[in-house]
């Protein structure tokens, strides 16, 4: 009796982490004075504005941020495991000369993500046109690989911030195990 009471904790256990998703949020913010906006669509902003982003994932989560500017420039701005309800932030970033398409892939995921690190290193250690590409074709290729867009909704995230009276919202993702969130800005 009790190999089977084992047995049944053990199969319910499995079934537990195998159906575990990944919920996590992003909140957005552009301008020196907080303007909370949301990425589902292109965030239109001007040359010297500045931005800033933070993540906070509801289960220990790896998290993959790459920039890719408009000279199409390759720069890895996270590339670590975040833990479980702790916001990250990141930034603040200035858009700079020339104008163009910034986009920012905020990849999470549940699992480590072998190859994807494996070409960061690579390039982290080269710097160079070719590497960076490799790095942008892993985060295609990840894209690819989720079918349809992630469920996301807006949430109030509370409170001020700095002394301004406007609600912070919150984008928030769940029901998958990976997210390749693209973030397009237009300057």
């Amino acid at each position: 009796m009790k190999k089977l009471i084992l047995v049944f904790l053990f199969v319910l256990l499995s079934v537990c982490v195998y159906a575990q998703d990944l919920t996590w949020d992003i909140v957005f913010q552009k301008g020196r004075t907080p303007e909370f906006i949301p990425i589902s669509n292109i965030i239109r902003m001007e040359t010297g504005e500045t931005f800033q982003f933070s993540i906070t994932p509801h289960s220990n989560a790896w998290c993959y941020i790459i920039l890719y500017d408009s000279q199409r420039k390759v720069y890895v701005l996270h590339n670590e495991r975040l833990s479980a309800n702790i916001e990250k932030f990141f930034g603040p970033f200035q858009l700079e000369e020339p104008k163009g398409t910034e986009t920012i892939y905020v990849i999470l995921s549940l699992e480590r993500q072998a190859d994807l690190e494996r070409l960061i290193s690579v390039y982290n250690n080269s710097q160079t046109q070719a590497d960076g590409n490799n790095v942008f074709r892993a985060i295609q290729r990840l894209q690819s690989s989720m079918i349809g867009e992630p469920a996301s909704s807006y949430i109030p995230s509370g409170g001020t911030t700095r002394g301004t009276s406007s609600q912070q919202y919150a984008t928030r993702f769940s029901g998958k195990n990976i997210y390749v969130r693209t973030i397009i800005i237009r300057h």
